[in-house]
């Protein structure tokens, strides 16, 4: 991005400041990111992908009445939302401002587990500060993004309409999500018994922003996914994407053995510092199961449609990362017959 384009969006948010240097964030894979470094201050300036978020002004909404009600307790985390409660239009594109968490940084990977231990801890003060929240107030920004019917009903879909080498190549894994199919429907079921509450839907570990040189959580980010929901989707994503030491990335497809130390770390950090109902506690380790399955499915259905959604760097790309997927449910499923 140009200086001087960059320097025409800050001004658009109402900032007299001269920018000094812009640099592109790549670590999100949605949405365009860029830090501005300007005399007085520094900012982060995104794109909107509203291909993903069609929807986005239903969630600056989201944002904003959480930031709102957050302020009004003593959520002792940064809540970085954007600037003037806004969105701009400019180059026939979406952008946001936003502050610059100072002394922060972001990981892509569990290195030990006080790290988990710490963005549990944000994530469930996060939760007990919004437990009084109205949530059914919030939008629906991606209809049925949790739900087991719809992801079963896409991934029926796609197998009438796959070509046939794609369908060969993914004969085996097809055949194994069809006999687990149950879970989703299980899933459905638990969710519509708990609570609604406040749900973030994208806890992976690059979301929590870590002070320099400690293992403290700053903040919590990437927003646009708050909406109603249970506790186990957020709970299930941490338990799937921390448990993974190689990551969904990885084609080693047998080395795939979720961590059971980070599993249990999540789970009981969760219950110590999460103010829970019994049925929710007593269904976390379902929700790992349940959306990690999720995810695999979700993989090969894009596979299956010619990866129209998730984006792909190599032949098979998205094959693999639902075989990735689908043995780290595996090696969970062993994990909770052991107990």
């Amino acid at each position: 991005m140009e200086l001087r384009f960059a320097q025409t969006i800050l001004s658009k948010f109402k900032i007299n400041d001269i920018i000094i240097s812009v640099n592109q964030n790549k670590t999100g894979l949605i949405n365009q990111t860029f830090e501005l470094s300007t005399q007085k201050n520094k900012y982060l300036l995104q794109e909107i992908n509203t291909k993903i978020f069609p929807n986005y002004q239903l969630g600056l909404q989201n944002i904003i009445l959480i930031k709102e009600w957050l302020k009004k307790t003593n959520y002792s985390y940064e809540f970085p939302s954007p600037i003037l409660n806004q969105y701009i239009e400019f180059d026939h594109k979406i952008w946001r401002l936003l502050p610059f968490v100072n002394n922060s940084r972001s990981i892509n990977k569990i290195s030990n587990i006080n790290e988990v231990k710490e963005s549990v801890k944000c994530l469930a003060e996060f939760y007990n500060y919004l437990k009084e929240f109205p949530a059914e107030k919030l939008n629906i920004t991606i209809p049925n993004f949790h739900s087991g019917k719809h992801k079963i009903l896409s991934f029926r879909k796609a197998l009438k309409t796959a070509n046939d080498d794609r369908k060969k190549n993914a004969k085996e894994l097809i055949k194994e999500i069809k006999g687990n199919l149950k879970i989703l429907i299980e899933w459905d079921g638990v969710c519509t018994q708990l609570p609604k509450r406040v749900v973030h839907y994208d806890t992976k570990i690059n979301n929590f922003l870590f002070e320099k040189n400690t293992n403290k959580v700053l903040a919590i980010i990437d927003l646009d996914t708050l909406m109603p929901g249970c506790v186990l989707s957020d709970v299930g994503d941490m338990i799937r994407t921390y448990s993974n030491p190689i990551g969904e990335e990885s084609k080693e497809i047998s080395k795939v053995v979720c961590n059971k130390t980070i599993v249990y770390g999540i789970l009981d950090s969760f219950k110590t510092s999460c103010k829970l109902e019994v049925l929710e506690k007593q269904n976390l380790f379902f929700g790992g199961l349940a959306i990690t399955l999720m995810q695999s499915i979700r993989f090969l259905t894009d596979y299956l449609n010619n990866d129209i959604y998730y984006s792909t760097n190599y032949e098979n790309h998205n094959l693999i990362r639902a075989n990735n997927q689908y043995q780290l449910f595996v090696s969970l499923k062993k994990l909770n017959q052991c107990n």
